[in-house]
């Protein structure tokens, strides 16, 4: 009988560094070819002298584009960095909401294209509709009782069922991406104090007394350590994959919802095989709450509070107030009572991890107070069918191979780093063909806090939460406000 290791069962595709030519991404390689046309005029106009007189153009190009800041290259990073400037310029960089100002109907109070998203509610499911992407969207809030309490095996177990659950968004047409969100935020005690209180009523306890003083004086302490976690999946639908679909459901709008309806049904169906728990579909106001509260963390408490015939936001209130990237602040974005900074994981753990590795990121904590941190952490998954990922594959071989020529040409050995992109794409290969999914994936953290101050010293907490989780962040600087709208709307927009 065959017995598998569960200790360490995760194995995450390694994010290769071979580029387009020698490790080096399209902006290098466009400031390489601009060196090098300054060269060639240089040399056709004043013949050998020309590498001379040209020097102080090319030189500075060609080094510049060998540098990196931030962990990007400088000459895409300069390219941001210009961007923002110019929306600096044009007044881009600041939204503000107002309430008297006449909007077109159908339009969300939210910065930029989004403005045209549309929520339409659907027997109580909210489908959010992308004109841009020509998509629609549905958010199952889940739950799998106890996940990170349980055994290791029993981990391994879940895992293995609901990974079929996602090879299968690769086989079929439609699925355009899957988002995997984790909110974390300061909650109320709430329901503690209204059971306090029905209680004390019912029994006629004396409030006065010495013990229900102590005990209120506790509720009061716990109350700011008490935390939510709560876990979202949300689906979108690519509208032209499925457009034979729409067709035959009579087209236009209402064709629209009845398919995105009917795949909600499927897809929680889907769920349920793999044992994990839809406890319910986000309505539009569910919608409106989770943004809002995203940009707006000190509102919580008010829609928490709310009884249930009363639940969520208004649509009309979905978006913030106040929205700013500052100048000359690159790493950060004002919001109405927020200020948050997103990183994108750019590395994963390098060696073989657990299910449940990212623990220690769900329960991040303040390194001096040991508050829980306020965060967003979702993970993109974008399905790549078969034959485009054998293409993929075969494409990124043609490159290492490329790129080992060039370095026997040199006279230069291939380090371990190269080695192991190498034993990277045949293991994808191996795994494509046993029947396993590829997706193109990309994960974004969004850490929240009330002021500058906070903010660094819970950017700090969450680092080291990261690191014992083995995976490495890096801040998205110039595209912070961006980056705030992918994390906070739950409506599984992405971020190119």
């Amino acid at each position: 009988m065959t017995t598998h290791d569960v200790s360490r069962p995760v194995r995450l595709p390694r994010r290769s560094r071979q580029g387009v030519v020698m490790g080096m991404d399209g902006w290098q390689l466009t400031c390489l070819t601009i060196a090098a046309a300054i060269v060639l005029l240089g040399v056709n106009r004043f013949g050998p002298p020309g590498l001379l007189y040209a020097a102080p153009l090319y030189l500075p190009i060609g080094v510049f584009a060998l540098l990196s800041f931030h962990g990007q290259s400088a000459p895409r990073q300069t390219g941001l960095w210009l961007m923002k400037q110019l929306r600096h310029s044009a007044g881009a960089t600041k939204h503000v909401y107002r309430p008297e100002r006449v909007e077109l109907a159908g339009t969300l109070n939210l910065p930029g294209i989004r403005a045209s998203i549309q929520l339409w509610n659907v027997d109580g499911v909210a489908c959010a509709y992308n004109p841009h992407d020509h998509a629609v969207s549905v958010t199952a809030e889940v739950e799998v009782d106890g996940f990170l309490m349980k055994d290791v095996p029993e981990r391994y177990d879940l895992a293995q069922q609901w990974s079929p659950v996602l090879a299968s968004f690769t086989q079929r047409p439609g699925i355009k991406r899957a988002v995997l969100q984790e909110r974390t935020l300061p909650t109320t005690i709430r329901a503690a104090r209204d059971h306090y209180e029905t209680v004390a009523r019912r029994r006629r306890v004396d409030t006065d007394s010495a013990v229900n003083q102590n005990y209120e004086q506790v509720m009061d302490r716990s109350e700011r350590f008490s935390v939510s976690h709560r876990n979202y999946v949300t689906f979108t639908l690519d509208l032209i994959a499925l457009g034979p679909q729409l067709k035959s459901l009579g087209g236009g709008a209402d064709a629209v919802k009845a398919l995105a309806y009917l795949e909600a049904r499927n897809l929680a169906d889907a769920l349920r095989a793999a044992r994990i728990t839809v406890r319910r579909w986000l309505s539009p106001r569910d919608i409106a709450a989770l943004t809002r509260i995203g940009f707006d963390p000190e509102f919580a408490a008010n829609v928490q509070n709310r009884p249930d015939d009363a639940h969520g936001v208004d649509p009309i209130a979905i978006g913030p107030m106040y929205l700013e990237e500052p100048r000359g602040r690159n790493g950060i974005v004002y919001s109405d009572s927020g200020v948050h900074t997103t990183m994108w994981i750019h590395e994963w753990p390098r060696s073989d991890a657990a299910i449940g590795f990212v623990e220690p990121v769900v329960f991040a904590r303040m390194p001096s107070t040991g508050e829980a941190i306020t965060h967003i952490l979702s993970i993109v998954l974008t399905p790549v069918s078969v034959k485009k990922a054998m293409k993929r594959i075969e494409d990124d071989k043609k490159v290492w191979r490329g790129n080992e020529q060039l370095r026997a040409k040199r006279g230069v050995d291939g380090s371990a780093a190269d080695a192991a992109d190498w034993d990277a794409l045949e293991r994808q290969e191996e795994e494509i063909v046993a029947g396993h999914g590829e997706f193109r994936y990309g994960a974004y953290l969004t850490v929240t806090a009330p002021d500058e101050e906070r903010l660094d010293e819970a950017i700090a907490g969450m680092r080291n939460a990261l690191a014992r989780a083995g995976m490495e962040p890096q801040i998205l600087y110039c595209q912070q406000a961006e980056a705030l709208m992918v994390n906070t709307l739950p409506i599984g927009v992405g971020m190119k």
